[in-house]
C-alpha cells in the first residue's frame, strides 16, 4: 500500500496521537486517569497500579500472539500489563494480516513484524510513534543496550534518526555450519573435505560407492531443507549469491561477477551428476527429515539442529554420525561463512496507543534480568530449573518433547519475535555434543565471517534506504529478483544452457534497472559506513 494511502487511513480512522504529552488511558468506567508515567513508585515489577491491556499485533513461524501462554501470563502478573493479539490464531498469514490492518485504519497499541523496514515506513507515515524519548526517559536497559551494542542500535535507529521498534538482540554469532556425514565418510576411508574441490570428490564418492550399504545407487550426496534459498546456500562454496554483496568498499550485483559464473558451472555440473537432491526446489523443510531418516542424504549446510541425529537415528541406522566441518575453502583458496546473527525484526508502540509510557516500560521489562529470564527460558520449574552453580537447564518437558526444543519453547511464546536480548546460554543448554562441538568449532575462528558487514540476513542485505530510494529500489527489484530465480533454476536444472544465454542475462537486467540499483544500494551502504 502506498504510504499516501496508509496514513489517509489512519487519519480516517482515529486522531494520530504523535506525541506522548496529553496521552489518557481509561479505566473500566470510563473515568480518565493520568498516564503510568505520573503514578508513584510500584513494589516489584508492577508497571501500573491497576491491570492494563494493550492490544498487539503479533505472529511468528505461523504462530499469532497467544494470551493464553503460561509465561505471558506470568508477565502480566509481574507487570499488571496483559497484551491481546488482534490475529486470529487461524491465519497465519502475516503479511496479508499486516496489510488487513494497515487498510482498516486501527492499528494494534504494539506492533511487531517480519519486516522491520515496514515498521519504519509505518513510523514515517505518522503510523507508529518515534521512542528516542521515551526510551531515554524511561527505558533505562534498553538504553543500556543502545549505548553498548553498536549492531543492534544500527538495527534500531531509522535513517531519520527516529526508533521506531526495538530490535530482537542476538548475542551468538554462528547461525548455520557445513555437516557432513562422517560415518558415510569413515566407511569410505574419506577425510572430511577442506576444500570446494575436496567437496566434489568426497560427493562423488557419497553418489558411486554406496555409503549406506543397501546395494542402490540412491544417495542424495548434497540437500538442503531451504530450498528458495539454495542458490546462494551452494554459491557460497565459491565465494557468490544471487544478491547484493560489498567487496572493497563497493556493492556489487553477484550474478554480474566472475564468482557467479563459475559457481554456477560447478552447480549446473554438480546437479548433472546427481550429487545435488534432484528434489532440491520441491521437497521442502522436511527435506533433512526424510533423507537423514531414511539414510540418504551425505552433506548439507544447516543449524546446529543437524547435530541432534546423532541422538535419535543411531537405533535404526548404525554408527549414523553427522559431524559439523569448516567452511570448505572457495576456489581462490578464502574459507568464508556468511551466515551470521544480526538483531533481528522486534516490535514498537502505535501512534494510536493510549499510554506510550507504559507501554516502553512493558518493553524495558523484557530486558530486565526478570523479563530476560521469561522470555529466553520461560517458568522456573515447568520448562527449566536452576543448577547449583546459578546456570540453567531445560526440563524434560522441553528436552523430550515431540517437537525441538526451540520448537517447544517457541510453540509455548517463549523466545517469540519481540524486542528482547535473545541468552547465548539458551540455546547451548539444549545444544548436543555434536551441536556444541560445531558451535564451538566456527566461534573460534572469527576469522572465517566477513568484518565490517551491513546485516546479512537471510542471505540478503539489510541495508536501510531512504524513502525515495527505498520506493524505487523495491519496484526495480520486483522485476529483477523473480527474473534472476528463475534463470538460475532453468540453468541448474539444465532446461536452458548458462554459458549460452549469460550475455543476454546481463542485457537483461541491465534493461530492467540493474545498475539503479547498485548505485541506491551503494548510498545506502555508504550510510551504513558512515561516509
Amino acid at each position: 500500500m502506498k504510504s499516501k494511502k496508509v496514513l489517509a487511513a489512519l487519519l480516517a480512522g482515529v486522531v494520530i496521537l504523535t506525541t506522548v504529552a496529553g496521552c489518557t488511558s481509561k479505566k473500566e468506567n470510563g473515568n480518565s486517569e493520568p498516564t503510568s508515567s505520573s503514578q508513584g513508585k510500584l513494589e516489584g515489577s508492577l508497571i501500573t497500579p491497576e491491570p492494563t491491556e494493550f492490544s498487539v499485533f503479533l505472529n511468528f513461524n505461523n504462530m499469532p500472539f497467544d494470551s493464553e501462554w503460561k509465561v505471558w501470563q506470568e508477565v502480566a502478573k509481574k507487570t499488571n500489563i496483559s497484551l491481546k493479539g488482534v490475529i486470529a490464531k487461524s491465519n497465519s498469514n502475516e503479511q496479508e494480516a499486516f496489510n488487513n490492518m494497515l487498510a482498516s485504519g486501527k492499528l494494534a497499541d504494539i506492533i511487531g513484524y517480519v519486516d522491520a523496514s515496514e515498521i519504519e515506513k509505518l513510523g514515517r507515515d505518522g503510523g507508529m510513534i518515534a521512542l528516542n524519548d521515551l526510551i531515554k526517559q524511561h527505558a533505562p536497559n534498553i538504553q543500556k543496550v543502545l549505548d553498548t551494542d553498536a549492531k543492534f542500535k544500527q538495527s534500531a535507529v531509522s535513517l531519520d534518526g527516529n526508533i521506531y521498534q526495538i530490535p530482537k538482540n542476538q548475542e551468538l554469532l554462528t547461525a548455520e555450519f557445513w555437516w557432513v556425514r562422517q560415518d558415510w565418510l569413515n566407511k569410505l576411508n574419506l577425510k572430511a573435505p577442506t576444500t570446494v574441490d575436496e567437496l566434489y570428490k568426497v560427493l562423488t564418492a557419497f553418489r558411486n560407492d554406496d555409503p549406506n550399504g543397501n546395494g542402490k545407487k540412491d544417495e542424495i550426496p548434497l540437500f538442503d531443507r531451504a530450498g528458495n534459498k539454495m542458490p546462494d546456500e551452494y554459491l557460497y562454496l565459491w565465494d557468490s549469491s544471487t544478491e547484493f554483496y560489498p567487496r572493497d568498499g563497493k556493492i556489487v550485483f553477484e550474478p554480474m561477477e566472475e564468482n557467479f559464473k563459475t559457481g554456477v558451472k560447478n552447480i549446473v555440473k554438480w546437479y548433472k551428476e546427481g550429487l545435488i537432491d534432484p528434489e532440491i526446489f520441491t521437497r521442502g523443510p522436511k527435506s533433512r527429515d526424510i533423507l537423514l531418516s531414511g539414510n540418504l542424504g551425505g552433506a548439507t549446510h544447516d543449524w546446529t539442529s543437524a547435530g541432534n541425529y546423532n541422538d535419535t537415528l543411531p537405533a535404526t541406522i548404525p554408527n549414523f554420525e553427522m559431524k559439523a566441518i569448516a567452511p570448505p575453502a572457495d576456489q581462490n583458496g578464502k574459507v568464508i561463512e556468511r551466515t551470521t546473527r544480526y538483531p533481528g525484526a522486534g516490535w514498537g508502540i502505535s501512534s494510536q496507543c493510549k499510554d506510550p509510557v507504559a507501554a516502553i516500560k512493558f518493553m524495558d521489562y523484557m530486558f530486565s534480568e526478570e523479563g530476560d529470564t521469561l522470555m529466553n527460558w520461560g517458568i522456573e520449574g515447568e520448562t527449566y530449573t536452576v543448577n547449583a552453580d546459578g546456570t540453567k537447564k531445560y526440563t524434560d518437558t522441553v528436552m523430550k518433547s515431540e517437537q525441538t526444543p526451540i520448537g517447544y519453547l517457541r510453540s509455548q511464546g517463549i523466545q517469540y519475535r519481540i524486542g528482547m536480548a535473545q541468552d547465548s546460554a539458551y540455546e547451548i543448554a539444549f545444544m548436543t555434543p555434536a551441536a556444541k562441538e560445531a558451535s564451538e568449532l566456527y566461534n573460534a575462528n572469527p576469522s572465517w565471517f566477513p568484518k565490517d558487514m551491513p546485516p546479512y540476513l537471510d542471505g540478503a542485505l539489510g541495508l536501510k534506504y531512504t524513502p525515495e530510494n527505498e520506493s524505487e529500489y523495491k519496484k526495480i527489484m520486483s522485476n529483477i529478483r523473480p527474473y534472476v530465480d528463475e534463470k538460475f533454476q532453468t540453468w541448474m536444472l539444465g532446461t536452458a544452457n548458462f554459458e549460452a544465454e549469460y550475455d543476454k542475462f546481463i542485457a537483461e537486467l541491465k534493461k530492467r534497472g540493474i545498475e539503479k540499483a547498485i548505485e541506491i544500494n551503494q548510498e545506502a551502504y555508504d550510510t551504513f559506513l558512515g561516509k
